[in-house]
């Protein structure tokens, strides 16, 4: 079953007032709408919409970037158009940089959180469901900031610019939004879009009874919350798909991935030779084309050999904020947290019988050892939610996540080093996560400017 987030097909608003698009109809944008109507009913469901927007354009953005430095694709060498500088292809984020996306971020939740003190202050009582929506854009987007930057600027509560914090600090005003929504909402669909979200921000607290708690509210595991992708508009555009579609981009390729493997098209493969080669799970899609080449060459490299992705197939394929598969995972991870090893394994099979793959307690190859504790069990673990979440902006976080967690185990990342010194001696060090962009920086008195 999917829950869908918004409908951004029907409609190009980022706030009351911008244009609509729809067939057979000239609308004229009436221009900025004045702050006194937008407590109006009638404007509260375009106003979350906007935040909504912007949600599905940070991700877009970050899904793509943050499967690069996270080993999610390889590089096709691409620097122009969809494609990205040298040494983030080598999996290096140069400090103040991608405006674009952290601005994209910071204004959904902006755009969400100022939704939210509208509508509980208008004299007009706000649908309830709409105003669900407010909380959960406003959870969701604290969630993809604190997985993918280090850290973030939070303005001060008298509206005055904020300074530096880690960008997981605000987790428990995600939280509380989450809350807010599963208690507001009447529509259930935005109630377990609640837990899904409030579950996500507890196993980043490492509340795993919380996190647990939470994620067993979907019993459903087809469900999913998706962000609306639309091929009519380039912000959300599915990047993933355009930028590996062959027609005209190959911009990456999933040839030495953990996933994609070699397909017999490098005469030096690394030693492991691909997980979807080696299963063919349905969830990490990949074939050859009849193009060769990537768009380019790689810098240490030469021509990358393309092998294309097929998990997102066309511009309009909508991208995950939660489903009931990774809640299956939340709650075995939680068990790990609690020694629970076998157990854990019992879900993480659940999923894997979802997608119609084997049995981990009987056919353990690829890699891995059978698992006989938590270590081992965590290996797993680690590697199912890299497949199952794919191309969701969510492995870089997890890395991230996972170096100080503690419970040991196998991360399994995709050998880059041997194909190429771009990646061992181009780059001062793998980066953990996106910097607050020089914008902010130097518009903002509260944080300094790189290097100051």
């Amino acid at each position: 079953m999917k829950t869908i987030g918004t409908l951004f097909r029907a409609s190009g608003a980022v706030l009351v007032g911008t244009t609509v698009l729809l067939a057979g109809c000239d609308v004229t944008n009436p221009g900025p709408v004045s702050d006194e109507f937008l407590g109006d009913r009638a404007s509260h469901a375009g106003l979350v919409n906007g935040a909504g927007r912007r949600l599905a354009e940070a991700v877009n953005g970050v899904s793509y970037t943050g499967a690069l430095i996270s080993r999610e694709i390889f590089p096709g060498g691409q620097t122009g158009s969809l494609g990205h500088p040298v040494l983030v292809q080598g999996g290096w984020i140069e400090p103040g940089s991608y405006g674009g996306h952290f601005n994209d971020a910071v204004q959904s939740r902006f755009i969400a959180e100022s939704a939210i003190k509208i509508l509980t202050e208008s004299e007009e009582a706000p649908d309830p469901n709409t105003l669900a929506q407010a909380y959960l854009w406003a959870g969701y987007a604290y969630r993809v900031i604190a997985e993918n930057w280090c850290e973030t600027v939070i303005p001060a509560a008298d509206g005055s610019p904020g300074s530096l914090v880690s960008s997981t600090a605000p987790l428990a005003a995600a939280e509380q939004h989450f809350s807010n929504a599963i208690s507001t909402a009447t529509d259930n669909k935005w109630k377990l879009a609640g837990y899904a979200g409030r579950a996500q921000i507890n196993l980043w607290m490492g509340d795993w009874s919380g996190a647990s708690g939470d994620a067993s509210q979907i019993t459903d595991d087809s469900w999913s919350f998706d962000l609306n992708m639309s091929n009519l508009d380039n912000a959300t555009r599915n990047q993933l798909w355009f930028a590996n579609d062959n027609s005209p981009y190959r911009a990456f390729s999933m040839i030495y991935t953990y996933y994609g493997g070699n397909q017999g098209l490098s005469p030096n493969p690394p030693a492991f030779v691909g997980y979807t080669e080696a299963t063919g799970d349905p969830r990490t899609p990949v074939a050859t084309t009849s193009e060769t080449w990537a768009n380019a060459a790689l810098e240490g490299f030469g021509q990358v050999p393309f092998l294309n992705s097929l998990h997102y197939t066309s511009g309009d394929d909508d991208i995950r904020l939660a489903s009931g598969n990774e809640m299956r995972l939340i709650e075995a991870e939680a068990m790990l947290n609690t020694g629970q090893w076998s157990e854990a394994m019992t879900l993480i099979n659940q999923v894997r019988a979802n997608a119609g793959m084997n049995d981990l307690f009987t056919d353990y190859a690829n890699g891995l050892p059978p698992a006989s504790d938590v270590a081992t069990a965590m290996s797993y673990l680690m590697r199912e939610r890299g497949i199952e979440l794919w191309g969701e902006a969510r492995r870089w976080g997890d890395q991230r996540r996972w170096e100080t967690g503690g419970l040991g185990g196998d991360q399994q990342l995709a050998d880059f080093e041997t194909t190429t010194v771009l990646f061992t001696t181009t780059i001062p060090e793998r980066s953990r996560c996106l910097d607050v962009p020089d914008a902010e920086r130097e518009s903002n008195p509260n944080v300094p400017t790189v290097g100051g």
